[in-house]
C-alpha cells in the first residue's frame, strides 16, 4: 500500500491524516494497532496534547453510574422547581431562571461538552480509527433524551461502551441494556410484569410495555431475518421487567448505590421462552436476563447481523454474501471478541481498496475536513447570546444532531440517506463557511490535495484547472473540494 492508497485508506476506517501526521509504512498495522485499547476522553486542543482552555471552570465529563443517576436527579429537580418558579414569578423571571437552571446547564451544555469532546477525540487524538468504531457502536446502542430528559446519560452511556470495545459483544450488550440511559430512553424503568408482586399490589401506575424487549431482538441482536415472533418480543420483554434505575428520591437524601438495578417485585415470575429457549425455573429472576443475552450475543443471527452492518458502514451498501459469510466466521471463532473483529473489518477494507466505498455521513465528513485541513475545532460556549460555531449545532445543521438522534434503529449506514440535494446543499454552505479559517492560513491547498490524492488525482487537476480561470477565490477552490467526490466518498 503506497501512501496514496494509505491516505484514501486511512479515510475509509479513520479521519484522514493530518498535515503533520506521518503516513506509516504498515496502515493496516497502524489501523488494526488502535482497536486494542480505548484512549482516554479528552478536550484535545492539537495534535500536540494542548487540551482546551476556554472551558467552564469545573466542568468534567461523568462517568459513573452513581454520577449519572445523581446528574439526572439535579436535572428532575430543577425542572420541578423552574414550574413552582413559573407560577409566582413575572413570566421574563421565571424564563430567565428556567434558562440559568434547566436549558443551559441540561439541554444546552450536555450535548455541547460532549460533541466537543468526541470531535476533539476524532480530529485531534491519537487514534482516529478506534473513534470511526467508538461511532458505529453509539449508533448501533442508540439512546436520545427523547421525552425522558436523560441528556446527562447519554455522554457517559456512550464512554461506557467506549470501554467495552477492548472485550466481547456479550459485555458490552449486557451493559448497554442494563443501563440507566438505556432502560430510562425505551421505558423499561416503568415495564411491570402483569403477574408481578408489584402489580399484585396495585400500587403502581405503570404498565407493561415491550419497547427495549423488541429492540433487543431487532437492533441489538437477532435482526428480523433471524424469524423470532411476536411472542418471542412479548417473553424478551416480559425477561427484562424489572431492571430500571436507583436514584435518589424527591424529599429525601437516598442511600445508594445509584444506577442499574433490579427490582424483583417488578420482575414477571414466570417462566418465558424465545428463540424455543426456556428462561426460568433454575434461574434466578435477575439472572434470567443475563442468561438470555448471553444467549443472544452467541448466536449465528447475530453474528450475521453485526458483521452485515460494520460492512455497510465501512465498505459498501451492498457487501457480499461472501464478505459477510467472512466477517461472520470470525464474530464467531472470537465468541465475540470486539478486537478481532474490527480487526478483521479492517483487513477486508484494505483488501477491497477503492473497488468498496462508502458516501460519508455528516459527522465522518466534518470531522475528516477538520483533521486533513489541520484547523482548530471552534470552542464557543452555548449560552443563547453567545455568537460563533458550536459543534453539535453544526452537526444538527448538517442533518445528523449525534446526541438527539430521532430513531432507535440510529442513523441510517445506507449512501442514499445522505445523497438528496437538501443534504449536499448543507455540506456546501457549511464548506464556504469553513473555508475562510483555511485561507487565513495561507495557501495551503495544493498541498493538502496532493497528500491526499496525488497530482493525478481528478480533482487535482481540476483544482489546478479553475486556479486559471477568472474570478475563482481560493475560498471558493476549498469549498469545491471539500465537497468533491474526493472528500465525501470515502
Amino acid at each position: 500500500m503506497n501512501n496514496l492508497e494509505a491516505a484514501r485508506f486511512s479515510r475509509q476506517v479513520g479521519f484522514g491524516f493530518a498535515p503533520d501526521e506521518t503516513i506509516p509504512s504498515d496502515a493496516i498495522g497502524w489501523a488494526q494497532e488502535q482497536m486494542n485499547r480505548a484512549p482516554d476522553v479528552q478536550f484535545f486542543a492539537d495534535r500536540q496534547g494542548h487540551l482546551v482552555k476556554e472551558l467552564p471552570e469545573g466542568l468534567k465529563l461523568l462517568q459513573s453510574q452513581a454520577e449519572v443517576a445523581e446528574a439526572l436527579f439535579r436535572h428532575d429537580q430543577a425542572r420541578l422547581l423552574s414550574y413552582e418558579k413559573a407560577k409566582v414569578l413575572p413570566p421574563a423571571e421565571a424564563e430567565q431562571f428556567r434558562y440559568e437552571q434547566v436549558l443551559y446547564p441540561y439541554w444546552r451544555l450536555e450535548p455541547w461538552k460532549e460533541v466537543l469532546a468526541r470531535g476533539a477525540m476524532a480530529v485531534n487524538g491519537p487514534a482516529p480509527v478506534f473513534e470511526r468504531f467508538w461511532h458505529f457502536w453509539t449508533n448501533h446502542f442508540t439512546v436520545s433524551p427523547a421525552v425522558n430528559n436523560i441528556n446527562t446519560a447519554i455522554g457517559p452511556y456512550m464512554r461506557m461502551l467506549r470501554g467495552h470495545m477492548s472485550g466481547h459483544f456479550r459485555d458490552m450488550l449486557r451493559e448497554a441494556v442494563t443501563h440507566p440511559a438505556m432502560v430510562l430512553y425505551l421505558d423499561n424503568a416503568k415495564s411491570i410484569g402483569p403477574n408481578s408482586p408489584a402489580r399484585a399490589k396495585g400500587k403502581l401506575k405503570e404498565s407493561f410495555n415491550e419497547n427495549l424487549g423488541r429492540e433487543l431482538l431487532e437492533l441489538f441482536t437477532l435482526s428480523p431475518a433471524s424469524g423470532y415472533t411476536q411472542n418471542d418480543v412479548l417473553a424478551a420483554a416480559m425477561i427484562l421487567t424489572g431492571w430500571g434505575l436507583r436514584r435518589p428520591q424527591r424529599n429525601q437524601s437516598g442511600a445508594g448505590p445509584f444506577g442499574s438495578y433490579f427490582d424483583d417485585n417488578k420482575h414477571e415470575p414466570s417462566i418465558q421462552t424465545v428463540m424455543g429457549q426456556p428462561y426460568g425455573g433454575a434461574y434466578a429472576n435477575r439472572d434470567k436476563l443475563l442468561k438470555l443475552i448471553d444467549d443472544l450475543a452467541h448466536h449465528p443471527a447475530t453474528a450475521r447481523h453485526i458483521s452485515t452492518k460494520l460492512a455497510t458502514a465501512f465498505m459498501t451498501d451492498t457487501p457480499s454474501p461472501e464478505l459477510i459469510d467472512r466477517l461472520s466466521a470470525v464474530f464467531q471463532k472470537s465468541e465475540g471478541h470486539l478486537p478481532t473483529i474490527h480487526k478483521a473489518v479492517i483487513a477486508e477494507a484494505a483488501a477491497a481498496g477503492a473497488a468498496l466505498r462508502k458516501f460519508s455521513n455528516p459527522e465522518t465528513w466534518l470531522w475528516t475536513i477538520y483533521r486533513i485541513t489541520g484547523a482548530a475545532l471552534p470552542v464557543v460556549l452555548p449560552q443563547k447570546d453567545a455568537k460563533g460555531e458550536r459543534l453539535h449545532e453544526l452537526l444538527s445543521e448538517l442533518g445528523q444532531a449525534i446526541h438527539n438522534c430521532p430513531q432507535p434503529n440510529g442513523w441510517s449506514l445506507y449512501d442514499r440517506d445522505w445523497l438528496s440535494k437538501e443534504m449536499l446543499d448543507r455540506r456546501i454552505r457549511y464548506a464556504f463557511q469553513f473555508a475562510p479559517r483555511l485561507v487565513s492560513q495561507g495557501d495551503q491547498l495544493d498541498e493538502v490535495v496532493l497528500r491526499q490524492h496525488g497530482e493525478q488525482s481528478a480533482i487535482f487537476k481540476t483544482l489546478k484547472h479553475a486556479r486559471r480561470l477568472p474570478d475563482q477565490s481560493l475560498r471558493s477552490l476549498w469549498a469545491v473540494y471539500l465537497t468533491s467526490p474526493a472528500i465525501l466518498w470515502g
